[in-house]
């Protein structure tokens, strides 16, 4: 309980950052120069108020992402201008916002103590699509939705949310976000596969990995751990979808220099399409089954080590997990395209034991996906076994996923060793020089 409670705090700061953005950012109705009159209105959802949040400024969006909120696409196309504004409102005690044509209501709000941040965007004068508006009368924030889907409005009013009729109305309809494959991201580093996660005991977690030889390390995998739902009951079947970006401290116990994002509730016993992106912006970007679903800021640096990773939580705990098809993507040029060798799968520690079940295919031409003779493209892996990892620390407490690099791997008789088994491939390199 340590371990989770220890993460999901490091979740619960980066979330409070990202809700009260309305506190110091103006959003106006804007869009890109020679489009035909209208804008596109984003469409954005944060996990942990339960807030959808709609913007017609790119910039605020990209800033929201940043800030770990989730990419819903375009919620409507909206008019650059009309006789009708849409006024935003935001709500400093509760971190929500709220948007009206109403300018009794928009008063109305003020003199409750709502921010009155100016206007969002327009409704069409020529009403073409409506905006359909609920209610989640036992919500705190993200207490209304809006949107121009009339099943969505319905399944929402079906669990108890209250219709309170058309909001505004829109150009056009919008669109969900779209899937992107990892050759068409944009991505500088890349690795993805079709993962399962299956284990017993208090915790268990399968995982990709991209790292640096300078200690920074990110993660994306399926994790299971006893309890988690007590921190976060939208976890109500204790599996999520995590992300760890560790940017310093890598072999200390401890939240410092380390972000964990608990995503959204993840599947056991089934694949599931995973893949981490690394950009040369320095952000991480994350997609299951081809869509983005979180991005982060990293300290990752080429040369790259991409792994896959299997691990568990305490003494006792086993795992029987896989990640198949696994492909790596990297590199801008000769001098830093794609792998070298094969895969190493011979880091396995505290019992836990890391199979290559198939290698991969060789690719000879030369770009991003190369593997310089080596049997890399494709590969399935496997992990099992039982931890083997008895005593305490010095607190007195059992050895656990976080503890481990503080005691002796019985194999190696060395310090430093993770409570996992890895499989791992370096990037390319033709010389020692970052190509950065």
């Amino acid at each position: 309980m340590f371990h989770m409670m220890r993460r999901m705090c490091a979740l619960i700061v980066a979330g409070a950052a990202s809700v009260s953005f309305g506190l110091v950012a103006q959003s106006t109705a804007v869009a890109d120069e020679g489009d035909s009159g209208t804008t596109p209105m984003y469409r954005l959802y944060n996990r942990n108020s339960g807030e959808h949040f709609y913007t017609a400024n790119a910039d605020e969006r990209d800033y929201l992402l940043d800030q770990h909120w989730r990419d819903e696409g375009i919620g409507w196309v909206a008019p650059k201008h009309s006789d009708t504004p849409v006024y935003r409102l935001y709500n400093p005690n509760a971190g929500d916002h709220h948007y009206t044509v109403g300018a009794k209501e928009r008063d109305h709000l003020v003199r409750q103590g709502w921010n009155y941040e100016g206007i969002g965007w327009y409704s069409d004068d020529s009403e073409r699509v409506p905006l359909y508006r609920q209610y989640n009368p036992n919500a705190i924030a993200g207490a209304h939705n809006y949107t121009t889907s009339s099943d969505e409005s319905d399944m929402l009013v079906s669990r108890g949310w209250h219709d309170e009729g058309i909001g505004w109305y829109a150009v056009a309809k919008g669109q969900a976000q779209q899937p992107v494959t990892m050759d068409k991201d944009g991505s500088y580093a890349s690795i993805e596969g079709y993962m399962r996660l299956d284990g017993t005991g208090t915790g268990y977690h399968t995982k990709i990995d991209i790292s640096d030889n300078r200690g920074a390390v990110v993660s994306f995998g399926i994790q299971y751990e006893k309890d988690i739902h007590l921190v976060s009951p939208r976890l109500a079947s204790n599996t999520a979808f995590l992300v760890e970006n560790v940017m310093s401290h890598s072999d200390v116990p401890g939240p410092e220099g380390k972000e964990y994002l608990y995503l959204d509730a993840a599947p056991l016993r089934e694949d599931v399409k995973v893949r981490l992106s690394w950009y040369r912006d320095n952000t991480i970007r994350v997609y299951v089954n081809d869509l983005e679903v979180v991005r982060t800021r990293t300290r990752l640096a080429s040369p790259f080590i991409f792994s896959t990773e299997g691990s568990v939580a305490r003494n006792g705990d086993s795992i029987d997990a896989g990640i198949h098809g696994v492909r790596i993507k990297v590199g801008r040029d000769a001098s830093s395209y794609g792998t070298m060798g094969e895969w190493n799968d011979r880091n396995d520690y505290f019992g836990l034991d890391a199979i290559i079940s198939k290698y991969g295919q060789k690719v000879d031409q030369a770009g991003p996906y190369a593997t310089h003779g080596g049997h890399v493209q494709g590969a399935d892996f496997v992990f099992r076994g039982t931890s083997d990892i008895p005593g305490v620390d010095a607190k007195g407490q059992p050895w656990t996923w976080d503890t481990s690099f503080e005691t002796i791997e019985p194999n190696t008789g060395e310090i430093g060793h993770p409570l996992s088994a890895i499989a791992n491939i370096a990037q390319y390199r033709v010389d020692e020089e970052d190509d950065e």
